[in-house]
């Protein structure tokens, strides 16, 4: 059970961080868009 619990809280921290790059990869985009266009 323990065993589990460790692999999801990783998983879910690995997809986070994931998360967090591709939302700041498209907010860079989104700033760049409106300053340039």
């Amino acid at each position: 059970m323990r065993r589990i619990f460790d692999y999801l809280v990783n998983n879910i921290r690995e997809h986070f961080m994931l998360y967090i790059l591709l939302w700041s990869l498209l907010a860079i985009i989104d700033v760049i868009y409106i300053v340039f266009f």
